[in-house]
């Protein structure tokens, strides 16, 4: 006899992504489908490996949302064990998750003020502190189920899983934290410092390691037991996309991205479940006016009319861009543009005459030196809008008298005087001379 279970991770009810509320209705229409296929599987028990609400302080409607859902399970005699993620969790006493416990639609488990005793919970001390787990039993054989809410990277330098959690027979550990390793191999663009501890932090001993916390999926091993995280239900952003294009110069190059889903584990051996969500396109392209213009038109046609869209524009000369609501007839679409110098050959120095003025370059020069003091040459370039050949350059000394001759031999001048005059005190700080020069 085996033991058949739902591992469910990042949920995110309540969230209204992009300040569009559709969303969070869609958010919470996955995770009802996700709750009844896990019935229809006739699975044990359910996990719910952290971040099942968005907010720590989830709304009025949110709550009634995730009652109403986890009633379905609660009706069929199937437990869930959750534990709280990043998103959820709360320094108060009292979470949402508390209310649905004390409702009987969840198991909260880790560390506790109170002991819980009851058909599905039990409570340990452990190095002074309450620990609640999870049991349960099927037929002569037992399961232990212990979680821990999310901890900070703090947290991990002063303390030890393996402290804390030490399995007496077949056991599952639930954690809502990022593994080094998993970041490494995923080389993810979004969430790329979000890990708190490695595989050799995990504590020894368990049959299955449910993870929350990481938005794709992806599993390794550790010990004899699997280490799995089933990615979030919906997908996050951009970088979690279904489908992406990249602009190799000639043509767009696609790329397949994953699906999201949940996954079924059935004698510790997990089983992805997908889940149709919104899909997510990304695309890349970088080009001149003509070509974006042309080739942006052509890919339009495979991009559906539901999907979330991203164009991402790298120019050398800006453009008008609003064309792009007239191709991509799509639910949402966000455009971003980045601008590119023109390239100055590979394998070339870079002159930075080709960007700067003589008058900027001498400027810089002078800003530049590490007892830059002489703030009457810069005045006195600005003033005249000429740099003096180098050679010729007198020492500090020198250059103050001479500005103080040339200014009273010059005839006259209005509009030299007006700037002089509204020319202030040299700053104090030299990190204050930018500001300064700007008047």
């Amino acid at each position: 006899m085996t033991f058949k279970f739902a591992h469910i991770a990042d949920v995110h009810l309540g969230f209204e992504q992009y300040r569009l509320p559709y969303r969070a209705e869609e958010f919470r229409v996955t995770f009802e489908t996700a709750i009844k296929k896990a019935v229809e599987e006739k699975v044990d028990f359910i996990l719910i490996a952290g971040d099942l609400f968005h907010r720590s302080n989830p709304s009025p409607q949110t709550i009634k949302e995730a009652i109403d859902i986890l009633s379905i399970p609660k009706e069929e005699g199937i437990p869930v064990f959750a534990i709280e993620g990043n998103h959820d969790r709360t320094q108060k006493r009292i979470s949402a998750y508390n209310l649905l416990e004390s409702l009987g639609l969840m198991y909260v488990l880790g560390f506790s003020e109170e002991k819980k005793e009851n058909t599905y919970q039990t409570t340990e001390k452990v190095n002074g502190k309450l620990i609640v787990k999870g049991v349960f039993e099927k037929g002569n054989k037992s399961l232990e189920i212990y979680g821990m809410k999310f901890m900070s990277a703090a947290w991990f330098e002063r303390n030890k899983l393996s402290e804390y959690f030490k399995p007496s027979g077949d056991a599952v550990l639930m954690l809502h934290q990022g593994i080094k390793e998993m970041m490494d191999s995923l080389k993810l663009e979004t969430q790329r410092d979000y890990f708190e501890i490695t595989l050799e932090d995990l504590p020894e001993g368990f049959l299955y390691y449910a993870m929350g916390h990481i938005h794709k999926r992806w599993q390794t091993n550790k010990g004899l037991g699997v280490v799995a995280y089933p990615g979030s239900l919906e997908r996050w952003d951009f970088g979690d996309y279904e489908m992406r294009y990249r602009w190799n110069g000639n043509a767009f190059i696609p790329q397949t991205g994953e699906d999201k889903g949940f996954l079924i584990v059935e004698d510790f051996k997990p089983r992805f479940v997908k889940l149709d969500v919104r899909p997510f396109y990304d695309v890349k392209i970088k080009a001149d006016e003509s070509v974006v213009k042309t080739e942006l038109k052509k890919l339009s046609t495979k991009i559906p009319k539901e999907a979330f869209l991203r164009v991402d524009i790298e120019w050398e000369r800006p453009f008008d861009v609003s064309f792009l609501h007239e191709i991509f007839k799509v639910e949402y679409l966000h455009i971003r543009t980045k601008f590119k110098r023109p390239s100055i050959g590979k394998g070339k120095e870079t002159n930075l005459k080709g960007f700067f003025t003589p008058l900027e370059l001498k400027i810089l020069e002078l800003v530049g030196e590490k007892d830059f003091e002489d703030f009457e040459e810069v005045i006195e370039l600005l003033l005249k809008g000429s740099a003096p050949e180098k050679e010729a350059t007198p020492k500090k000394e020198e250059r103050k008298e001479e500005v103080k001759e040339e200014i009273k031999e010059e005839k006259p001048n209005l509009e030299a005087e007006k700037k002089i005059k509204k020319i202030k005190e040299p700053p104090k700080k030299k990190s204050d001379l930018l500001s300064w020069l700007k008047g």
